[in-house]
């Protein structure tokens, strides 16, 4: 799963950032939340940061009409990387064109309601 900032912020702030592991953040969007206000948010990170090749780079750039890298364009380059990759973003912008691509786009609200339900179905199995 690749992960932007909006998810981990959001997370944290619900006491929840546990929900998610094993994914990838962009270069970018660790950057931004390392600096204020979200490194007030007291973020432990324990996630493999990733840099987009340059190729893909280029072509999110074209893809949404900016000329500087942000971590918009990075997430999208990623997706390009990896088609297989899910997308984790409570920013509707970046959703929209994620699912153009052929992502799959979660966000905070379906993380929550995953966990819900894995939850249920291991106390199902015991």
């Amino acid at each position: 799963m690749i992960v932007d900032s909006t998810i981990l912020i959001s997370l944290d702030n619900l006491g929840k950032i546990e929900l998610i592991n094993n994914c990838l953040i962009p270069d970018k969007v660790l950057n931004e939340i390392t600096n204020e206000p979200a490194k007030s948010a007291g973020l432990t990170l324990k996630f493999q940061k990733v840099i987009p090749s340059e190729k893909s780079i280029k072509q999110s750039l074209k893809i949404l009409g900016d000329t500087n890298e942000t971590r918009d364009s990075d997430i999208v380059a990623l997706l390009i990387d990896s088609s297989s990759s899910i997308i984790a973003t409570d920013d509707k912008g970046l959703r929209n064109v994620c699912r153009a691509l052929g992502g799959k786009v979660t966000g905070t609200l379906g993380i929550l309601i995953n966990s819900v339900k894995n939850t249920i179905s291991l106390k199902r199995k015991h």
